[in-house]
């Protein structure tokens, strides 16, 4: 009885002194700072870059775990979601690689991510089927997807 006395009152000292304390826990728009937007959006674009080459290293068999293909080309496809609002208005400055053009010209840019998403869904629907070899063929269309996207709104 007096354990649960005991952490009753101390959950509740607890609670009371997160209550008041200074420490701000953002999970919303407030903690959206730019920085932390680039942040976000360079992690999101890492991941996709990530699972596609893992694809690549799938495909061309340098490593044997065909297992794997389907959640790599998922993950892409799930990620490549996220591009068209990860680059939010206000977050085209700081330490960033993105190009003022992708502000400029956003209905073209979400186009150029939409593509990358069609691309992946091929992708996954290819290996759902077995079919290797189109599936090697659609390595190649994401690469040159990437590489469009790339040459107009990323700093190289």
């Amino acid at each position: 009885m007096k354990k649960t006395v005991l952490l009753i009152v101390l959950s509740l000292i607890l609670s009371l002194s997160l209550l008041f304390s200074s420490v701000s826990f953002a999970f919303g728009p407030e903690g959206d700072s730019s920085e932390n937007i680039i942040k976000y959006r360079q992690y999101v674009m890492t991941a996709i870059s990530n699972h596609f080459k893992a694809l690549k290293f799938l495909a061309t068999g340098r490593i044997s775990q065909p297992d794997q293909w389907l959640p790599h080309a998922r993950s892409m496809v799930d990620m490549a979601n996220m591009i068209e609002t990860a680059f939010p208005p206000e977050s085209d400055f700081g330490d960033t690689e993105a190009k003022e053009a992708i502000w400029e010209n956003k209905g073209d840019f979400n186009q150029k991510a939409l593509k990358l998403i069609k691309a992946s869904e091929a992708m996954v629907k290819l290996i759902e089927a077995n079919e290797r070899d189109k599936a090697l063929e659609q390595i190649k269309v994401i690469s040159n997807t990437c590489k469009a996207c790339h040459k107009k709104y990323r700093e190289l």
